[in-house]
């Protein structure tokens, strides 16, 4: 039972970072498609 805990820990965290780094990547290709489309 504590392995299958300590799995589930593990899948939540690299879960989080990947949601999160999802985000990101998301903001920074939003911000770089909105700098090629306006040039001012």
């Amino acid at each position: 039972m504590a392995t299958a805990t300590a799995d589930s820990d593990l899948m939540v965290k690299v879960g989080k970072m990947i949601f999160y780094i999802t985000c990101a990547v998301g903001l920074w290709f939003f911000y770089w498609f909105a700098g090629i489309q306006c040039p001012c």
